[in-house]
Protein backbone atom coordinates (compact mmCIF):
# COMPACT_ATOMS: atom_id res chain seq x y z
CA UNK A 1 0.00 0.00 0.00
CA UNK A 2 1.32 3.45 -0.91
CA UNK A 3 0.60 6.30 1.48
CA UNK A 4 -0.20 9.64 -0.26
CA UNK A 5 -0.17 12.63 2.04
CA UNK A 6 -3.01 15.17 1.44
CA UNK A 7 -0.70 18.01 0.40
CA UNK A 8 -1.06 20.02 -2.81
CA UNK A 9 -4.87 19.99 -2.84
CA UNK A 10 -5.42 23.74 -2.68
CA UNK A 11 -2.43 24.42 -4.98
CA UNK A 12 -4.15 22.36 -7.69
CA UNK A 13 -7.39 24.33 -7.31
CA UNK A 14 -5.60 27.69 -7.34
CA UNK A 15 -3.77 26.83 -10.54
CA UNK A 16 -7.01 25.97 -12.29
CA UNK A 17 -8.87 29.19 -11.37
CA UNK A 18 -6.13 31.79 -10.91
CA UNK A 19 -7.34 33.70 -14.00
CA UNK A 20 -10.88 34.21 -12.60
CA UNK A 21 -11.00 37.41 -10.53
CA UNK A 22 -14.57 36.57 -9.35
CA UNK A 23 -13.32 33.52 -7.45
CA UNK A 24 -10.16 35.01 -5.99
CA UNK A 25 -11.90 36.02 -2.78
CA UNK A 26 -13.49 32.57 -2.37
CA UNK A 27 -10.27 30.73 -3.21
CA UNK A 28 -8.35 32.69 -0.63
CA UNK A 29 -10.88 31.63 2.03
CA UNK A 30 -10.71 28.02 0.73
CA UNK A 31 -6.91 28.06 0.94
CA UNK A 32 -7.06 29.10 4.59
CA UNK A 33 -9.64 26.35 5.27
CA UNK A 34 -7.57 23.64 3.60
CA UNK A 35 -4.46 24.63 5.53
CA UNK A 36 -6.41 24.27 8.77
CA UNK A 37 -7.64 20.81 7.70
CA UNK A 38 -4.20 19.47 6.75
CA UNK A 39 -3.28 17.87 10.11
CA UNK A 40 -6.71 16.27 10.48
CA UNK A 41 -6.69 14.83 6.95
CA UNK A 42 -3.19 13.45 7.38
CA UNK A 43 -4.15 11.76 10.65
CA UNK A 44 -7.20 10.18 9.00
CA UNK A 45 -5.06 8.83 6.16
CA UNK A 46 -2.53 7.31 8.56
CA UNK A 47 -5.32 5.68 10.57
CA UNK A 48 -6.87 4.15 7.45
CA UNK A 49 -3.52 2.75 6.33
CA UNK A 50 -2.79 1.28 9.77
CA UNK A 51 -6.16 -0.49 9.88
CA UNK A 52 -5.63 -1.84 6.35
CA UNK A 53 -2.18 -3.13 7.27
CA UNK A 54 -3.48 -4.95 10.36
CA UNK A 55 -6.27 -6.59 8.35
CA UNK A 56 -3.81 -7.69 5.68
CA UNK A 57 -1.39 -9.11 8.27
CA UNK A 58 -4.20 -11.08 9.86
CA UNK A 59 -5.29 -12.55 6.54
CA UNK A 60 -1.75 -13.52 5.55
CA UNK A 61 -0.56 -14.92 8.88
CA UNK A 62 -3.89 -16.53 9.70
CA UNK A 63 -3.60 -18.77 6.64
CA UNK A 64 -0.39 -20.49 7.78
CA UNK A 65 -0.70 -22.41 11.01
CA UNK A 66 1.91 -24.82 12.47
CA UNK A 67 -0.49 -27.72 11.98
CA UNK A 68 -0.60 -27.15 8.22
CA UNK A 69 2.96 -28.38 7.70
CA UNK A 70 3.77 -32.05 7.22
CA UNK A 71 5.70 -33.00 10.32
CA UNK A 72 8.59 -35.49 10.18
CA UNK A 73 8.33 -38.68 12.18
CA UNK A 74 11.20 -39.52 14.58
CA UNK A 75 13.00 -42.84 14.43
CA UNK A 76 11.00 -45.76 15.75
CA UNK A 77 7.57 -44.24 15.07
CA UNK A 78 5.52 -44.98 11.99
CA UNK A 79 3.63 -42.35 10.04
CA UNK A 80 0.30 -44.03 10.82
CA UNK A 81 0.84 -44.38 14.55
CA UNK A 82 -2.39 -44.33 16.54
CA UNK A 83 -1.43 -41.29 18.59
CA UNK A 84 -0.53 -39.09 15.63
CA UNK A 85 -3.38 -36.60 15.34
CA UNK A 86 -1.97 -33.23 14.43
CA UNK A 87 -3.72 -30.05 15.65
CA UNK A 88 -6.41 -28.69 13.33
CA UNK A 89 -5.43 -25.29 11.88
CA UNK A 90 -7.08 -22.18 13.35
CA UNK A 91 -8.00 -23.98 16.59
CA UNK A 92 -6.43 -23.39 19.96
CA UNK A 93 -4.36 -26.34 21.16
CA UNK A 94 -5.94 -28.53 23.82
CA UNK A 95 -4.16 -30.77 26.30
CA UNK A 96 -4.58 -34.28 27.59
CA UNK A 97 -3.59 -35.09 31.14
CA UNK A 98 -1.79 -38.39 31.66
CA UNK A 99 -1.18 -39.79 35.11
CA UNK A 100 1.90 -41.54 36.43
CA UNK A 101 0.26 -44.96 36.22
CA UNK A 102 -1.05 -44.39 32.69
CA UNK A 103 2.42 -43.44 31.49
CA UNK A 104 4.05 -46.37 33.30
CA UNK A 105 1.71 -48.70 31.42
CA UNK A 106 2.87 -47.19 28.11
CA UNK A 107 6.56 -47.52 29.02
CA UNK A 108 9.07 -48.73 26.45
CA UNK A 109 11.66 -49.06 29.26
CA UNK A 110 14.48 -47.64 27.13
CA UNK A 111 15.79 -45.64 30.10
CA UNK A 112 15.86 -48.33 32.76
CA UNK A 113 18.81 -47.86 35.08
CA UNK A 114 20.51 -51.12 36.02
CA UNK A 115 23.68 -51.08 38.10
CA UNK A 116 24.97 -52.36 41.43
CA UNK A 117 22.33 -50.35 43.28
CA UNK A 118 19.35 -51.03 41.02
CA UNK A 119 18.64 -54.63 40.06
CA UNK A 120 16.99 -55.81 36.87
CA UNK A 121 13.23 -55.28 37.39
CA UNK A 122 10.68 -58.03 37.05
CA UNK A 123 9.09 -56.10 34.19
CA UNK A 124 10.84 -55.28 30.91
CA UNK A 125 8.80 -53.91 28.02
CA UNK A 126 9.55 -54.47 24.37
CA UNK A 127 10.03 -57.61 22.33
CA UNK A 128 13.37 -59.14 21.36
CA UNK A 129 14.58 -60.49 18.05
CA UNK A 130 17.61 -62.32 16.71
CA UNK A 131 20.56 -59.99 16.22
CA UNK A 132 21.78 -62.02 13.24
CA UNK A 133 18.67 -60.98 11.34
CA UNK A 134 19.87 -57.35 11.43
CA UNK A 135 23.67 -57.24 11.75
CA UNK A 136 26.62 -59.61 12.04
CA UNK A 137 26.61 -61.43 15.35
CA UNK A 138 28.95 -63.89 17.02
CA UNK A 139 26.07 -66.29 17.70
CA UNK A 140 22.99 -66.86 15.53
CA UNK A 141 20.78 -67.24 18.62
CA UNK A 142 21.75 -63.95 20.28
CA UNK A 143 18.81 -61.62 21.03
CA UNK A 144 18.28 -57.87 21.53
CA UNK A 145 15.41 -55.42 21.95
CA UNK A 146 13.81 -54.80 18.53
CA UNK A 147 13.91 -50.98 18.78
CA UNK A 148 17.61 -51.16 19.55
CA UNK A 149 18.20 -53.57 16.66
CA UNK A 150 16.65 -51.22 14.12
CA UNK A 151 18.98 -48.42 15.14
CA UNK A 152 21.96 -50.75 15.51
CA UNK A 153 21.57 -51.77 11.88
CA UNK A 154 21.37 -48.11 10.85
CA UNK A 155 24.55 -47.40 12.80
CA UNK A 156 26.48 -50.30 11.24
CA UNK A 157 25.26 -49.26 7.78
CA UNK A 158 26.59 -45.75 8.33
CA UNK A 159 29.90 -47.13 9.51
CA UNK A 160 30.14 -49.29 6.39
CA UNK A 161 29.57 -46.15 4.34
CA UNK A 162 32.86 -44.73 5.59
CA UNK A 163 34.76 -47.98 5.15
CA UNK A 164 34.20 -49.62 8.55
CA UNK A 165 32.24 -52.69 7.46
CA UNK A 166 33.41 -55.36 9.88
CA UNK A 167 31.64 -54.41 13.09
CA UNK A 168 29.88 -57.28 14.82
CA UNK A 169 28.03 -57.94 18.07
CA UNK A 170 29.66 -60.33 20.51
CA UNK A 171 27.16 -60.01 23.38
CA UNK A 172 23.49 -59.05 23.55
CA UNK A 173 20.67 -60.14 25.84
CA UNK A 174 21.63 -62.49 28.64
CA UNK A 175 19.40 -64.66 30.76
CA UNK A 176 19.90 -64.75 34.52
CA UNK A 177 21.39 -68.24 34.22
CA UNK A 178 23.87 -67.11 31.57
CA UNK A 179 24.90 -64.13 33.69
CA UNK A 180 25.37 -66.37 36.70
CA UNK A 181 27.62 -68.74 34.74
CA UNK A 182 29.64 -65.83 33.33
CA UNK A 183 30.01 -64.26 36.75
CA UNK A 184 31.27 -67.54 38.22
CA UNK A 185 33.80 -68.03 35.42
CA UNK A 186 35.12 -64.46 35.65
CA UNK A 187 35.10 -64.16 39.42
CA UNK A 188 37.70 -61.71 40.66
CA UNK A 189 38.25 -59.99 37.32
CA UNK A 190 35.60 -57.29 37.74
CA UNK A 191 34.52 -57.82 34.13
CA UNK A 192 31.17 -59.44 34.87
CA UNK A 193 28.35 -57.88 36.87
CA UNK A 194 26.65 -59.75 39.64
CA UNK A 195 23.63 -61.70 38.35
CA UNK A 196 20.55 -59.52 38.41
CA UNK A 197 22.63 -56.34 38.02
CA UNK A 198 23.81 -56.59 34.43
CA UNK A 199 22.46 -54.30 31.69
CA UNK A 200 22.65 -57.24 29.32
CA UNK A 201 19.75 -58.80 31.18
CA UNK A 202 17.53 -55.88 30.06
CA UNK A 203 18.20 -56.57 26.37
CA UNK A 204 19.28 -53.01 25.55
CA UNK A 205 23.05 -53.40 25.78
CA UNK A 206 25.50 -54.76 23.20
CA UNK A 207 29.19 -55.56 23.18
CA UNK A 208 30.71 -54.56 19.83
CA UNK A 209 33.96 -55.72 18.27
CA UNK A 210 35.75 -55.09 15.00
CA UNK A 211 37.55 -57.86 13.16
CA UNK A 212 41.22 -57.99 14.12
CA UNK A 213 41.17 -54.60 15.87
CA UNK A 214 41.30 -53.45 19.49
CA UNK A 215 38.02 -51.56 19.71
CA UNK A 216 39.37 -49.36 22.50
CA UNK A 217 42.37 -48.05 20.59
CA UNK A 218 41.44 -47.74 16.94
CA UNK A 219 39.80 -45.49 14.37
CA UNK A 220 36.81 -47.84 14.37
CA UNK A 221 36.39 -47.54 18.12
CA UNK A 222 36.72 -43.77 17.91
CA UNK A 223 34.05 -43.66 15.23
CA UNK A 224 31.63 -45.44 17.56
CA UNK A 225 32.42 -43.04 20.39
CA UNK A 226 31.85 -40.04 18.12
CA UNK A 227 28.71 -41.10 16.25
CA UNK A 228 26.82 -43.76 18.21
CA UNK A 229 24.63 -41.12 19.87
CA UNK A 230 23.06 -40.30 16.50
CA UNK A 231 21.47 -43.75 16.59
CA UNK A 232 20.34 -43.59 20.21
CA UNK A 233 23.35 -45.44 21.69
CA UNK A 234 25.74 -44.25 24.39
CA UNK A 235 29.13 -45.52 25.51
CA UNK A 236 27.86 -46.81 28.83
CA UNK A 237 31.08 -47.03 30.83
CA UNK A 238 33.53 -44.23 29.89
CA UNK A 239 37.01 -44.24 31.32
CA UNK A 240 36.58 -40.97 33.26
CA UNK A 241 33.26 -41.96 34.85
CA UNK A 242 34.20 -45.16 36.66
CA UNK A 243 33.66 -43.52 40.05
CA UNK A 244 30.01 -42.96 39.10
CA UNK A 245 29.20 -46.13 37.17
CA UNK A 246 31.22 -48.42 39.42
CA UNK A 247 32.36 -50.30 36.29
CA UNK A 248 35.85 -50.24 34.70
CA UNK A 249 36.24 -48.66 31.26
CA UNK A 250 34.51 -50.84 28.65
CA UNK A 251 35.02 -49.33 25.16
CA UNK A 252 33.01 -52.16 23.62
CA UNK A 253 29.84 -51.80 25.74
CA UNK A 254 27.09 -49.65 24.20
CA UNK A 255 23.62 -49.09 25.59
CA UNK A 256 20.50 -48.08 23.68
CA UNK A 257 18.56 -45.22 25.33
CA UNK A 258 16.94 -43.61 22.25
CA UNK A 259 16.69 -40.00 21.20
CA UNK A 260 16.98 -37.25 22.26
CA UNK A 261 18.47 -38.77 25.41
CA UNK A 262 21.61 -40.16 23.76
CA UNK A 263 22.31 -36.76 22.24
CA UNK A 264 21.84 -34.92 25.54
CA UNK A 265 24.03 -37.32 27.49
CA UNK A 266 26.81 -37.32 24.91
CA UNK A 267 26.89 -33.56 24.47
CA UNK A 268 26.74 -33.03 28.22
CA UNK A 269 29.36 -35.72 28.90
CA UNK A 270 27.17 -37.44 31.49
CA UNK A 271 26.31 -41.08 32.06
CA UNK A 272 22.88 -42.60 32.67
CA UNK A 273 23.16 -42.28 36.46
CA UNK A 274 23.85 -38.55 36.14
CA UNK A 275 21.13 -38.05 33.56
CA UNK A 276 18.40 -39.55 35.71
CA UNK A 277 19.62 -37.53 38.71
CA UNK A 278 19.47 -34.36 36.60
CA UNK A 279 15.93 -35.11 35.44
CA UNK A 280 14.80 -35.91 38.95
CA UNK A 281 16.17 -32.56 40.15
CA UNK A 282 14.96 -30.32 37.31
CA UNK A 283 11.73 -32.21 36.51
CA UNK A 284 11.62 -30.79 32.99
CA UNK A 285 14.21 -29.98 30.33
CA UNK A 286 14.08 -28.98 26.66
CA UNK A 287 16.27 -30.57 23.99
CA UNK A 288 16.59 -29.82 20.27
CA UNK A 289 18.03 -32.65 18.19
CA UNK A 290 18.43 -32.36 14.41
CA UNK A 291 15.91 -29.55 14.24
CA UNK A 292 13.25 -31.34 16.31
CA UNK A 293 12.27 -29.89 19.67
CA UNK A 294 11.61 -32.21 22.59
CA UNK A 295 10.41 -31.55 26.11
CA UNK A 296 11.37 -34.17 28.68
CA UNK A 297 9.38 -34.48 31.91
CA UNK A 298 10.15 -36.45 35.03
CA UNK A 299 7.37 -37.79 37.26
CA UNK A 300 8.64 -39.00 40.61
CA UNK A 301 5.42 -39.92 42.40
CA UNK A 302 2.27 -41.84 41.63
CA UNK A 303 0.04 -38.83 42.30
CA UNK A 304 1.78 -36.73 39.62
CA UNK A 305 0.62 -36.16 36.06
CA UNK A 306 1.71 -34.28 32.95
CA UNK A 307 -0.23 -32.23 30.39
CA UNK A 308 0.61 -33.08 26.78
CA UNK A 309 -0.72 -31.11 23.78
CA UNK A 310 -3.34 -33.10 21.89
CA UNK A 311 -1.80 -34.68 18.81
CA UNK A 312 1.82 -34.45 19.94
CA UNK A 313 3.79 -37.67 19.80
CA UNK A 314 5.16 -38.84 23.10
CA UNK A 315 6.71 -41.89 24.68
CA UNK A 316 7.42 -42.88 28.26
CA UNK A 317 9.95 -44.99 30.10
CA UNK A 318 10.20 -46.17 33.65
CA UNK A 319 13.67 -45.49 35.04
CA UNK A 320 13.84 -48.34 37.60
CA UNK A 321 14.41 -45.85 40.44
CA UNK A 322 10.71 -45.16 41.00
CA UNK A 323 10.14 -42.49 38.35
CA UNK A 324 8.77 -42.19 34.83
CA UNK A 325 10.44 -40.17 32.10
CA UNK A 326 8.11 -38.69 29.48
CA UNK A 327 9.48 -37.51 26.14
CA UNK A 328 7.20 -35.20 24.16
CA UNK A 329 7.94 -34.50 20.50
CA UNK A 330 6.91 -30.89 19.84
Amino acid sequence: MILVQPTGRYELIMSQFSNSPETAKHLTKFKRKIKKQRPFAFAVAVLICAVAWLVGAYLVNGSAQPGDATMPVPSGLSADSDNQHYPTPHHQATFMTLTFSQLAEKSNDHLLLVNMDYAVPGYIAGSKDRIAGYVTALSPDMLLNEDALVMLRAMFDSAAGVGFNQFRVTQGYRTHEYQQDLYDRMAGTGLAARPGHSEHQVGLAVDISYHGVNIGNSRQGQWLMNYSYRYGFILRYPEHKTDITGVPFEPWHYRYVGQPHAYFMTQGDIVLEEYIALLRKNREIAVTFEGVEFSIHYLAHEYESVDIPEGNLFWASRDNTGGVIVTVWN
